[in-house]
């Protein structure tokens, strides 16, 4: 009687949960947008043997994102090979990742206000970040010169807000063929994206100093590395790109990236 009982108590639950709707059973969840851009500092390695789990997530990120992620992938640390080995880590690559007191690769930094996360926890920082829009605008143009030995950049601020910080300037480039390792393989004709080549107005920018409807304009320019002692270290204008954007102790108030035409 008594497992005759439990089965008759327990048949309105069953029933119940039947009877619920499918499209009732799920409450969905909204995919917003992202308000603005989001930039993300990875600090990678050519010896790091767990980074192309990283960069792969990366691509994904990417494909999710658009335009409204802008990465740049900074060389350094004991996993980093110098430039002068021939290798892609650039001097500023262990200045950026002492200052934000790197001990592992590979991991990364969202907007300058995340702290260092490992990549399983980039997205939600992405998307986190992304919801509010910024209270400026960054326009960006880069232009080659006409002798392909300069690269001449303009930038033009509008501030919707008073902004104090640092506008930053950086090279990047895509498709390097160089050498990495992955797990126990080592691979020489690896793919290196969104790699940092150089800062084009100081390690940490020029000051910024604006109010509500400010207008600025910043002109700058950098030689285009080429004829390197390492061919790794030329850079191919054809997939080069500026990064720029203004920061101050609270993060990045905005990001935006351009083509170097």
């Amino acid at each position: 009687m008594k497992k005759l009982f439990l089965l008759i108590a327990t048949l309105p639950f069953l029933i119940a949960c039947d009877n619920i709707k499918e499209d009732e059973r799920y409450i969905p969840v909204e995919n917003r947008p992202l308000e603005r851009k989001v930039l993300l500092e990875e600090f990678t390695g050519q010896n790091c043997v767990n980074c192309p789990d990283a960069h792969a997530v990366i691509e994904k990120l990417q494909d999710q994102f658009g335009e409204n992620l802008v990465v740049v992938s900074i060389h350094a640390g004991s996993f980093g090979i110098p430039a002068e080995d021939g290798g892609l880590m650039q001097e500023e690559g262990d200045i950026y990742a002492d200052h934000w007191k790197i001990t592992a690769y590979p991991c990364g930094v969202i907007d300058r206000n995340s702290g260092v996360l490992n990549y399983d926890s980039w997205s939600t920082a992405i998307r986190k970040d992304g919801l509010y829009p910024a209270n400026m605008d960054l326009d960006l143009s880069a232009e080659l010169s006409a002798d392909g030995k300069t690269i001449n950049i303009t930038t033009d601020l509008v501030s919707e807000g008073s902004n104090k910080g640092a506008l930053q300037l950086w090279v990047v480039e895509n498709g390097i063929i160089g050498y990495q390792r992955d797990g126990s393989d080592r691979i020489y004709d690896y793919v290196h994206n969104n790699v940092f080549r150089a800062c084009v107005n100081g390690e940490w920018g020029q000051e910024i100093d604006m109010v509500n409807g400010d207008t600025e304009h910043f002109y700058n320019s950098i030689e285009v590395l080429a004829n390197q002692e390492e061919e790794i270290n030329d850079w191919n204008v054809n997939n080069l790109y500026i990064v720029g954007f203004v920061y101050n102790d609270s993060g990045v108030i905005v990001v935006n990236k351009c083509k170097v035409e």
